[in-house]
């Protein structure tokens, strides 16, 4: 009976003295974000914003601020999509200026409180294309389209944004120049840090909706 008691009190006094590991802190983050056309955010599995201008809206080149509260160790997740009328991958349509067009993201986030950097796009990410779009480039000058322009589409991995998701066989993502991207608008709002970079999928072009994968241990 005594040594009951006894095992049962070091077992109290060493919860007691064990530090809680702050691995299980939960800590408020800022994420800025700026895409060509669209985005959303999610952590560990679970959506903490979007742009909230839809992707139906041309020409939006506008810059979000997110904040949130998760624990570390950190899964970050991105959908970008690059507005495109339909399947063609086009723009524009029926009009003088219809053409193919391109996309481009970059990402950053801070613990609220500190304002230290946790994570930043670039090379390292982990990009799928789950629609591509013409695949034919000659087709941009088609009366048709929808008929003449050909496209690949993918269903989206199922809980591709959790952390027990395999991207492994993802690609990784590619960086991009402002000049490359064609900047305006919104990101010329954000006083990025420079370790980030805007980033897109194998063509800048092509790839229409991409998904995005990074992983922060916060150590």
């Amino acid at each position: 009976m005594k040594r009951l008691i006894f095992l049962i009190l070091s077992l109290v006094l060493t919860l007691q003295v064990t530090p809680v590991n702050a691995a299980n802190k939960s800590v408020t983050f800022t994420a800025d974000v700026w895409a060509d056309n669209w985005f959303a955010l999610y952590i560990n599995g679970k959506m903490v914003g979007q742009d909230s201008v839809p992707i139906t809206t041309e020409r939006s080149f506008n810059s979000v601020q997110i904040t949130f509260k998760a624990t570390y160790p950190l899964t970050i997740g991105l959908i970008g999509k690059d507005f495109k009328e339909n399947d063609s991958g086009l723009e524009y349509i029926g009009s003088n200026r219809q053409q193919i067009g391109d996309g481009g993201i970059v990402l950053q986030i801070k613990e609220a409180a500190s304002g230290k950097i946790v994570s930043t796009t670039n090379k390292k990410w982990r990009v799928l294309a789950i629609q591509q779009a013409p695949l034919n480039s000659e087709c941009v000058t088609s009366n048709d389209p929808v008929r003449d322009c050909k496209f690949i589409e993918k269903s989206v991995p199922l809980n591709w944004s959790k952390s027990s998701f395999k991207d492994s066989k993802w690609l990784f993502a590619r960086e991009y120049s402002e000049s490359e991207v064609g900047v305006k608008d919104g990101y010329l709002e954000i006083n990025w840090d420079e370790k980030a970079k805007l980033i897109w999928g194998e063509d800048l072009k092509i790839d229409n909706t991409l998904l995005f994968r990074f992983k922060v241990s916060g150590k």
